[in-house]
């Protein structure tokens, strides 16, 4: 059993990593990292940047592939599966990454000197703080949302629904984080509008179609 275990871990991690790596190898080829230069005097500012856009991948990843993963049948879709491993471990990788991401900025002194609470505290940065503040909550979130899929069991199905569904907030958040205070690339921001549209699409497919094992009532003669 432990075995079977470690290897769908093994196989959703491998997974998860293929689609990132997809997805940042779609991003290069549409050269959008060409703005980034790495050399010793912007090097930390060049991994922000990196590990930002990287974060917003898996969030976005993540959130597409929870859509999915909620109009499949409940059985199909058990903690056990790969597909809900993948989900979980995206999650992960995505808090990670935009940890990373704000935690880097402590190496960076371009253009201001960075706090801890200025990372992790909302409208604490000097720097477009509002768009900041965003990023920061945008990441609480996440942390939120990935513990809660860890602790489900341990959850009312109400507060855990409820709580999964400010996952949305985060990519909002994230999304207007990414473009406020983030690239001015124009390829990041065709890949942000992507990203959008494949989730208002799949929100729209998610909250018109039946739920998955509960079939229409009939009506009473």
């Amino acid at each position: 059993m432990k075995n079977n275990k470690r290897q769908a871990n093994t196989l959703a991690l491998i997974f998860s990593a293929l689609m990132v790596g997809l997805a940042v190898v779609w991003l290069g080829k549409a050269e959008a990292f060409t703005e980034l230069s790495f050399d010793g005097e912007n090097a930390a500012w060049y991994f922000v940047r990196a590990t930002g856009i990287v974060a917003y991948v898996l969030l976005a990843l993540s959130t597409l592939w929870g859509l999915a993963v909620s109009s499949i049948p409940p059985k199909a879709r058990s903690p056990q599966s790969l597909v809900m491993r993948s989900h979980v471990t995206l999650s992960w990788l995505g808090v990670a990454l935009a940890l990373g991401h704000g935690l880097l900025l402590l190496a960076d002194d371009h253009k201001f000197n960075y706090a801890l609470t200025d990372v992790l505290v909302p409208f604490a940065n000097p720097y477009r703080p509002v768009a900041t503040a965003l990023g920061v909550l945008a990441f609480w979130i996440m942390l939120l949302v990935a513990l809660s899929i860890v602790i489900k069991n341990r959850m009312g199905p109400k507060a855990w629904k409820w709580l999964h569904k400010i996952s949305y907030a985060a990519f909002v958040f994230a999304t207007i984080h990414g473009l406020r205070a983030g690239t001015d690339s124009d390829d990041i921001k065709r890949f942000f509008g992507v990203s959008i549209a494949l989730t208002v699409i799949m929100l729209g497919y998610r909250f018109t179609r039946k739920s998955p094992g509960n079939p229409p009532k009939q009506p009473q003669p």
